[in-house]
């Protein structure tokens, strides 16, 4: 990526969330524990910061299922109440 212009950062990291988006729950489980370990040797290397940003790309994921999840439920909860009425003017 040396010499990548900055106007295609944008590009490259959208694509590189679209490949991330299509992990199933326990390829990332899988690949989660496997950058945790090597973050956990935290030697100040190349390889150990790719690393560390490979996790927090893929826990990314996981952030934005949860709130995912969370918008569903409350929108569940939203149409399935009946409206609270009251009288205005009796």
């Amino acid at each position: 990526m040396k010499g990548t212009k900055p106007l295609m950062i944008p590009e490259i990291l959208e694509e590189i969330a679209d490949h991330v988006l299509t992990l199933d729950d326990s390829d990332l489980a899988a690949l989660l524990d496997y950058y945790k370990k090597r973050m956990a040797q935290g030697e100040p290397t190349r390889s150990w910061e790719r690393a560390v940003i490979a996790y927090f790309l893929l826990n990314g994921i996981r952030i934005k299922n949860t709130l995912k999840q969370g918008r569903l439920q409350h929108q569940k909860l939203t149409e399935s109440r009946t409206p609270c009425l009251r009288l205005v003017k009796a």
